[in-house]
């Protein structure tokens, strides 16, 4: 006759939890990788945008009466001052890893006409910066983009 409580009951029962662990615990340390590493890609993406939103600030900023009076040299020390300041606002590993060609450029402007847009395109390859992890999408590359309206007269 068994009674309830004995000890065969506690023996037959004592794994399951050892178990139920080692089928629980991939799936949890799986969804923590996954978080950690969309944290990481939203960071870079944020900072790219941040980045690029200074650098558009630069342009505006700059100095209206510095070194020449001719209209497509301001503009082209605009757009110099751009991109210079929207690298130089990424911490030096990461912009180190953009491509420096074509970070600032003069677009014309879509709603006004005679007025300047000023481009700013920060693209980070996502290959270079984030380690590969099996079965996670991530994009190739990373952008982030700003614009700002120049007008003619400053």
């Amino acid at each position: 006759m068994l009674l309830r409580g004995s000890s065969f009951g506690r023996r037959r029962g004592k794994g399951i939890a050892a178990l139920e662990f080692a089928i629980v615990a991939p799936v949890l340390i799986a969804i923590v990788i996954g978080i950690v590493y969309y944290g990481m890609v939203l960071t870079l993406q944020q900072l790219l945008t941040l980045a690029a939103e200074e650098g558009a600030r630069a342009a505006l900023r700059y100095p209206s009466g510095a070194a020449g009076s001719n209209a497509a040299a301001m503009q082209a020390l605009r757009v110099d001052a751009a991109g210079t300041t929207a690298l130089a606002t990424l911490p030096p590993s990461i912009a180190a890893l953009i491509p420096q060609a074509g970070v600032a450029q003069a677009v014309p402007c879509a709603s006004a006409s005679g007025n300047v847009c000023v481009r700013v395109t920060l693209n980070l390859p996502t290959t270079q910066i984030l380690p590969a992890v099996p079965m996670v999408p991530v994009p190739a590359a990373l952008t982030g983009s700003a614009m700002v309206q120049l007008s003619p007269d400053t």
